[in-house]
């Protein structure tokens, strides 16, 4: 009886443990998928494609506030339906916040996030870009930078600049049906990565 009594309570102090703890748990859980560095100026901008306009906005913000040392802002996203691409659309939006055409290249071959890490590479190397700075959602962005690292090597600087303005929020996340489905999505792909690698060419 004093031994079942003696499990009963460990259970019961374990749940109990469990449900006080969870919430610092879980909010460790969703930080961990973001990276975000201290901005300084870098040779160029990188905007990966997503979302609607919080990636380019930032990009743009940036652009705008001096920090491409080489006035250069590159749009990352491959094709999209009929004659579009992800990256031309891309430019199209910083064009309307007022970012000269002659300013932005276009990678717009990509279909993933290492596609877009391999294509750009061949972008930065001809026109001799050793820094940039990536902009992503907060979501995206740890996984988005252990794939450029990877792929650019240690010859090219990567500061990670997740978009400031996301609808992606850390506080409570597991209360909502789309940040749970998104954080469950990047552990997903963070084991894919463990297990199968980075792909390095195309």
């Amino acid at each position: 009886m004093f031994r079942l009594f003696r499990l009963i309570l460990i259970i019961a102090l374990t749940a109990g443990a469990l449900f006080f703890a969870h919430a610092p748990l879980l909010t460790k859980a969703a930080k961990m998928i973001i990276r975000q560095d201290v901005i300084k100026p870098a040779d160029a901008i990188v905007i990966l494609a997503g979302e609607e306009n919080e990636r380019v906005a930032y990009g743009v913000k940036l652009f705008k506030d001096g920090y491409a040392r080489k006035d250069v802002i590159i749009m990352a996203g491959g094709p999209l339906i009929w004659k579009y691409s992800w990256a031309g659309l891309m430019k199209d939006h910083a064009e309307s916040l007022d970012v000269p055409a002659g300013k932005i290249l276009l990678e717009d071959k990509s279909r993933s996030t290492e596609e877009d890490a391999i294509y750009t590479r061949e972008i930065l190397q001809r026109n001799r870009i050793s820094s940039i700075i990536l902009v992503t959602s907060p979501y995206h962005s740890r996984r988005a930078s252990i794939i450029f690292e990877r792929v650019l090597g240690k010859d090219i600087g990567i500061i990670n600049a997740p978009a400031e303005q996301s609808w992606f929020e850390i506080s409570e996340w597991w209360k909502r049906r789309r940040e749970r489905a998104t954080v469950l999505n990047e552990f997903s792909k963070y084991i894919w990565l463990w297990i199968f690698g980075v792909q390095e060419s195309a």
